[in-house]
C-alpha cells in the first residue's frame, strides 16, 4: 500500500489541510516536524481514521476529533487516497458531529458516514460503496489488517523497543501476547489449574462418601478399620459369617413351615367332619317341613295350570271384543256421513237462490274496465302537461337569480378594485425590508464569530487551569515515588544479601577437594566456615521474593521516568494553552469592535436598547424578528394583491357569461308558456291529479266486482267436490260395516266352543285373566319347593355315607398345638428377615464401597497426570519455560531471523541478535531474553550493555522485522510507507550520526519513511520535509519544503 495523499477538515487543529504524499516519494526519506501539541501525530490518525473509523491507538473517538476551530455548519471529514497492484482507492470518512442548520435556528445531528471509490490504472471510476459495514469488510479484506495491527506495523514508537530489548521476559511475554494473540494458551494454563482444582474436590468428596459408608457397616464381629482397601477385605469375611448364619435360619424355618402345615391340615379335616355332624341335622329338620308341604303344593300346581289355560286362550276373548268395537264405530261413521251429505245439499240450494245478484256485478266488471282504459290514454297527456308547468316555474326562477347574480358581480368588482388599491400602497411601503435583511444576516456572522472567539477563550483558560492542576498533582505524585523507590531499593539490598547468604551456604555444601570454588576458583578449600543451614525451600522462597522485590522496583523506576515525561508534557501544555488563551483574547476585543460597528449600521427600531456584551444577542433576535415580520407582511400582502387582480379578472368574466345565460333563459321561458297552453286545451282542464284520483277509485272497484265473481265460482266448484267426496265415502262405509259384521259374529263363535271345551263360562276366564300377576308367583314357589326337596334327600344321602364309622374329634387340642407351632414358625420368620436384611443392607455397603475404591484409583490416576500436565505447561519444568513462552520463543525466534539480517546491514555484521538458551534463577528471567553478539569481541553481550546509538539501530531493526513479521503472518497487503514516531530527543550527537546512517540505508529498501520529530539537527539530514506550522491559536498548517 503506497500512501497518494491525505487531505483533513476541521480534524484535530486542521481546518482544511490537505498532504500529497507523491511529492515525498522520490527520496522515500522525510521528516515531519513541528512544535509540540502542533499536530504532527494528528496526520497519522487520519490515516487510521478514514481507514478503520478510530484514531491510532483508539485514544480518542472519531467524533472527539472535531475541530475546536469548525464554524457552526462545516464538516468534519478526512479523505485518504493510497494505490496498491496499480489500483487507486479513494475513502472518505465523516463522523458523528453536531452541526448548525443552514437555514434556521437550531442544530442537526450528523450520524457517521462513509465513501469508497475504487480506479483503476487509467484513473477510471470502477465502484463506489457508501454502506459503512461493506467498506469496513472490503478495507479489512483488502489489508487483511485491524486498525491495531495497521497502526503496530505503520507507527513504530522507537522508545518503546530500547525498552523492549532489555525489558525481562515476563514483560515481553506480556507484549509479544497482546501482539500476536497468544492469551489462549494462558487461558488453557489456567483452564488446567481449575480442572486440578475440581479433580482433587472430587476425590475428597469421594473420601469423605467413603467414610460415611464405613461407619454405617454392621459388623458381626466388630474390627478397627485403617484403610479402605482394608476394610473391603474384612467386610468380605465379615459378610461370609453373616451369610452362613443366614442359611441356618432359613432351614430351622423350613422345617417349622412343615410342622405346622401337618397341624394345619389335621385341624381342619376334623373341623369339616364336624360341620358335616351339624348340616345332617339341620337337613333332617328341613326334610320333615317339606314333607308337610306336599298337600298345598298340589293345589297351587291346579290353580297354575287354570291360570296358564286363560292366558293361552285370552287372545281369542280379545279379537271377539275388537270386532263388536269395530261394527260399532263403522255405524257411527255412517251416521255422520249421512248428516254431512245433508248439509252440503241444503248449502247448494242457497247458491242457486244468489245467481241473479252474480249477473249484475259481472256487467259493472265490463263498464270499470272500459274507464280504467280510458283514463290510461289521458295520463302521459296530463304528465307532459305537468311536466311542461314546473319548465316554466324553473325557467322564471333561473331569470330571477341570473339577475340577483349580475347585482352581485357589479359589488364584489367595486370591492376588488378598492382592495387592489390599498394593497399596492402597503407593499410600497414595506419594499426597504429586504436591504435590512443582508445586514442582520452580516450582523449575525460577526455575532457568532465573537461567541467562538470567547468561548475559544474559555476553553484555553480552563484547559491551562487543567494542566497546572494535572502539574501539581504529578509533582506530588513524584515526591511519593520517590520515596517508595528509596524504601524498595533499601529492601532490595536487603533480600539480595540475604540471598547471597543462602546461595554461599547451599554451594559450599556442594565443595569437594581438588574442585574449583564457584566464588574465588581455588582447588583447595582449607578455610570453610560454618553457615546456617537453609532448607531449598527456604532457597525458593528467597529467589521469589527478590524477584518481586526486583520486579516492583522496575516498576516504580518506569513510573518515575514516565512521570518526568508526563510533568514535561504538562509543562508545555501549560505554555500552549496560555499563548492560546492571550491570542483568543485579543481575537475577542477585535469581534466585539465588529460587531458594534454592524449594529451602528442598522436601521433603528421602535424600543431599541444600547447595545451590550449582554443585551447583543437578544438586541440581535429582535431586530431579526422584527425583520422578519416585516417580510412576512410583505410577502403576504404580495400573495393578496395577486389574489385580489385574479379575483377581478374572475369577476369580469363571470359578469358577461351570466349575461349571456339570462338572455338565453329569457327566451326558453317564452317558448315554454306557449307549448303549456296547447297541452291544458286537449285536457279539458282535467289535471293529473284528478285523473289519478279517478283511476285509482275505478281500479279499486274493479278489483272488488273480480273478487266477487271468483268467489262464487270456488264455492260452485267446492260444494261439488263434497258432495262427490261424501257419497263415495258413505258407500265405502257401508261395505265396511258389513264386513266387521261378519267378523264379530265369527269371534264370538269361537269363543263360546273354547268355553264349551274347558267347562268354563265366560265370567271365570274373565276373573283368571285378571289374576296373571300371581303366575310367576306360584312358578316360582312351586319351583324352589321341588328343588329344596330333591337337595336335601342328595345330601343327608352324601352326608350318611361320610359320617359312617366316625370316632368322636378333640378339636380344641387339635386347635391348640395348630396355634403354638404357628408361633414358632413367624418367631423364626421374623428372625430370618431381620438378619436377611442385615445382610442386604451388609452387602449395598460393600458393592458401592468397591465402586468408590474404584473410582478413586482411576481418579487419582487422572489427578496426577493432569497435576504433571499442568506443571510442564506453567513452566515447573527443568528449562522453567511455560507452553505459552514456548510459542513465543517461537514468534521471537522468527522476528529475530528477520531483524539479524537487517542488523547486519546496519552494524556491517558487527552485531547479531541470540535468544538467550540460559536458564535463569527464577521463570520471569527465562524463555525470552534478547543477547548481542558482538562478533568485534567474539562473545554474546547483554542487550543493556549496548550504547545510546547502538541501541537505537538494534531497536529499529527490531521494530521493523517485528511490522514485517505481523504483516506477512496477516497475510495482507505490503505496506510500503512506515512512521516513526520520536525517539530521537535524548540521543547524543554521535548516537544520532548512527541513526542517521541506519534510516539512509533502510531508505534504500524502497519504503516511504516519515520521521516525526521536533529535533532540529534532523532538519539539516533529512531534505524532505513537512512543517506543521501553528498560527499561536491552536490551529495549524501543513507546508511541504520546497
Amino acid at each position: 500500500m503506497q500512501p497518494k495523499s491525505l487531505q483533513m477538515k476541521n480534524f484535530g487543529p486542521f481546518i482544511d489541510e490537505k498532504l500529497d504524499f507523491s511529492q515525498l516519494q522520490a527520496g522515500g526519506l522525510f521528516l515531519i516536524s513541528g512544535k509540540t501539541g502542533a499536530g504532527k501525530t494528528t496526520i497519522f490518525d487520519g490515516m487510521t481514521f478514514a481507514l478503520f473509523g478510530e484514531t491510532s491507538g483508539n485514544l480518542r473517538s472519531g467524533k472527539e476529533m472535531r475541530s475546536m476551530f469548525a464554524s457552526p455548519t462545516g464538516e468534519t471529514s478526512v479523505t485518504f487516497t493510497f494505490e496498491h497492484q496499480r489500483f487507486t482507492y479513494q475513502i472518505q470518512r465523516k463522523p458523528e458531529q453536531t452541526l448548525a442548520k443552514k437555514r434556521g435556528d437550531g442544530v442537526t445531528n450528523q450520524t457517521a458516514k462513509v465513501q469508497l471509490t475504487i480506479f483503476d490504472a487509467e484513473g477510471k471510476e470502477k465502484k463506489q460503496i457508501s454502506k459503512r459495514t461493506e467498506v469496513d469488510a472490503f478495507i479489512k479484506d483488502l489489508l487483511q489488517l485491524d486498525a491495531k495491527q495497521f497502526f503496530q506495523i505503520m507507527m513504530l514508537p522507537q522508545g518503546e523497543f530500547r525498552n523492549f530489548l532489555i525489558a525481562s521476559s515476563n514483560e515481553k511475554e506480556r507484549v509479544l501476547r497482546n501482539l500476536f494473540g497468544t492469551e489462549m494458551y494462558q487461558q488453557f494454563n489456567e483452564w488446567l489449574k481449575e480442572q486440578v482444582k475440581a479433580q482433587s474436590k472430587k476425590l475428597e468428596h469421594q473420601q469423605l462418601l467413603a467414610s460415611q459408608i464405613m461407619e454405617r457397616f454392621e459388623w458381626e464381629e466388630a474390627q478397627e478399620v485403617l484403610t479402605v482397601a482394608e476394610g473391603l477385605t474384612l467386610w468380605a469375611q465379615d459378610l461370609e459369617k453373616q451369610q452362613a448364619q443366614l442359611q441356618q435360619l432359613l432351614h430351622q424355618k423350613d422345617q417349622a413351615i412343615q410342622e405346622m402345615k401337618a397341624a394345619q391340615d389335621a385341624f381342619y379335616r376334623a373341623k369339616e367332619i364336624e360341620n358335616a355332624r351339624i348340616e345332617w341335622q339341620g337337613l333332617q329338620e328341613k326334610s320333615r317341613e317339606l314333607h308337610a308341604k306336599k298337600n298345598e303344593i298340589a293345589q297351587k300346581k291346579a290353580q297354575l295350570n287354570q291360570l296358564v289355560w286363560a292366558l293361552e286362550h285370552q287372545e281369542i276373548m280379545q279379537q271377539k271384543e275388537e270386532r263388536v268395537k269395530e261394527a260399532q264405530q263403522a255405524t257411527q261413521q255412517i251416521n255422520e256421513t249421512k248428516q254431512q251429505l245433508q248439509e252440503i245439499q241444503q248449502q247448494q240450494v242457497s247458491w242457486q237462490d244468489q245467481r241473479a245478484l252474480i249477473d249484475g256485478i259481472k256487467k259493472k266488471q265490463e263498464a270499470a274496465s272500459q274507464k280504467v282504459q280510458r283514463i290510461q290514454q289521458q295520463i302521459p297527456l296530463a304528465q307532459r302537461t305537468q311536466a311542461q308547468q314546473e319548465e316554466v316555474v324553473q325557467l322564471e326562477k333561473a331569470a330571477q337569480q341570473q339577475t340577483t347574480e349580475l347585482t352581485k358581480i357589479n359589488q364584489a368588482q367595486a370591492s376588488a378594485k378598492a382592495q387592489a388599491q390599498h394593497l399596492a400602497e402597503e407593499i410600497e411601503a414595506l419594499r426597504g425590508f429586504q436591504a435590512e435583511a443582508v445586514k442582520l444576516v452580516e450582523t449575525q456572522a460577526l455575532v457568532e464569530k465573537w461567541q467562538q472567539a470567547k468561548a475559544q477563550f474559555r476553553e484555553a483558560e480552563q484547559k491551562a487551569g487543567e494542566q497546572q492542576q494535572i502539574h501539581s498533582e504529578l509533582v506530588l505524585e513524584q515526591q511519593q515515588l520517590a520515596a517508595s523507590l528509596l524504601e524498595l531499593q533499601k529492601t532490595l539490598k536487603q533480600e539480595t544479601s540475604q540471598n547471597a547468604r543462602m546461595q554461599i551456604a547451599r554451594l559450599r555444601l556442594l565443595l569437594e577437594e581438588n574442585e574449583p570454588c564457584p566464588v574465588c576458583g581455588s582447588l583447595d578449600h582449607p578455610n570453610t566456615q560454618e553457615h546456617t543451614t537453609y532448607r531449598i525451600e527456604d532457597i525458593i522462597a528467597s529467589e521469589q521474593r527478590l524477584e518481586q522485590t526486583q520486579e516492583k522496583l522496575t516498576k516504580i523506576q518506569q513510573q518515575v521516568s514516565a512521570n518526568q515525561t508526563l510533568q514535561e508534557q504538562a509543562t508545555l501544555r501549560i505554555s500552549e494553552w496560555q499563548a492560546t488563551s492571550a491570542a483568543a483574547q485579543k481575537q475577542v476585543a477585535f469581534a466585539w469592535t465588529t460587531v458594534q460597528q454592524a449594529f451602528a449600521a442598522l436601521q433603528p427600531i421602535e424600543n431599541q436598547e444600547t447595545i451590550t456584551e449582554e443585551t447583543t444577542v437578544a438586541e440581535l433576535k429582535k431586530r431579526q424578528s422584527f425583520n422578519q415580520q416585516k417580510a412576512a407582511s410583505y410577502e403576504d400582502a404580495q400573495k393578496k394583491h395577486q389574489a385580489v387582480n385574479e379575483k377581478l379578472a374572475t369577476l369580469n368574466e363571470s359578469y358577461q357569461q351570466v349575461s349571456e345565460q339570462a338572455k338565453k333563459a329569457q327566451e326558453a321561458r317564452q317558448l315554454a308558456e306557449g307549448k303549456l297552453a296547447s297541452l291544458q286545451e286537449q285536457l279539458a282542464g282535467a289535471t293529473y291529479e284528478q285523473l289519478q284520483a279517478d283511476l285509482a277509485k275505478t281500479n279499486g272497484l274493479l278489483r272488488e266486482y273480480t273478487q266477487q265473481i271468483e268467489a262464487d265460482a270456488r264455492q260452485e266448484a267446492q260444494l261439488n267436490e263434497q258432495q262427490a267426496i261424501l257419497s263415495e265415502k258413505l258407500k265405502n262405509l257401508q261395505q265396511f260395516f258389513e264386513e266387521k259384521q261378519a267378523a264379530k259374529t265369527k269371534a264370538e263363535q269361537r269363543l263360546t266352543q273354547r268355553l264349551q271345551e274347558a267347562g268354563m263360562t265366560e265370567e271365570t276366564m274373565r276373573e283368571l285373566i285378571a289374576q296373571a300377576a300371581q303366575t310367576t308367583v306360584l312358578s316360582e314357589e312351586i319351583k324352589t319347593y321341588e328343588q329344596e326337596t330333591v337337595f336335601v334327600q342328595q345330601r343327608l344321602a352324601l352326608l350318611d355315607a361320610q359320617l359312617k364309622e366316625q370316632a368322636a374329634i378333640d378339636l380344641n387340642q387339635l386347635e391348640a398345638d395348630y396355634l403354638q407351632l404357628q408361633t414358632v414358625m413367624e418367631e423364626l420368620q421374623q428372625e430370618t428377615v431381620r438378619k436377611q436384611e442385615k445382610v442386604n443392607g451388609n452387602q449395598r455397603l460393600f458393592d458401592e464401597l468397591q465402586v468408590i475404591y474404584q473410582q478413586n484409583v482411576e481418579e487419582l490416576a487422572q489427578l496426577g497426570q493432569l497435576q504433571q500436565l499442568a506443571e510442564t505447561i506453567n513452566g515447573e519444568n527443568v528449562k522453567k519455560t511455560s507452553l505459552e513462552r514456548y510459542v513465543l520463543q517461537q514468534f521471537l525466534t522468527e522476528i529475530l531471523e528477520v531483524a539479524n539480517e537487517r542488523l547486519a546491514r546496519l552494524t556491517r555484521g558487527r552485531y547479531q541478535f541470540e535468544l538467550a538458551d540460559k536458564v535463569g534463577s527464577y521463570r520471569s528471567s527465562t524463555g525470552l531474553e534478547i543477547d548481542i553478539y558482538d562478533d568485534n569481541a567474539g562473545q554474546v553481550r547483554r542487550a543493556h550493555t549496548l550504547s545510546g546509538g547502538e541501541s537505537f539501530i538494534a531497536a529499529l531493526a527490531l521494530a521493523i522485522s517485528l511490522a514485517d513479521v505481523i504483516q506477512q503472518r496477516a497475510g495482507g497487503i505490503e505496506i510500503e510507507a512506515l512512521f516513526i514516531d520520536e525517539g530521537f530527543g535524548s540521543l547524543d550527537e554521535e548516537s544520532l550520526e548512527m541513526a542517521m546512517e541506519a534510516l539512509e540505508m533502510i531508505e534504500n529498501e524502497g519504503r516511504m519513511i516519515g520521521i516525526i520529530s521536533h529535533v532540529r539537527e534532523l532538519r539539516a539530514r533529512i531534505l524532505q520535509q513537512v512543517f506543521v506550522e501553528t498560527n499561536g491559536s491552536g490551529q495549524s498548517r501543513i507546508r511541504i519544503k520546497e
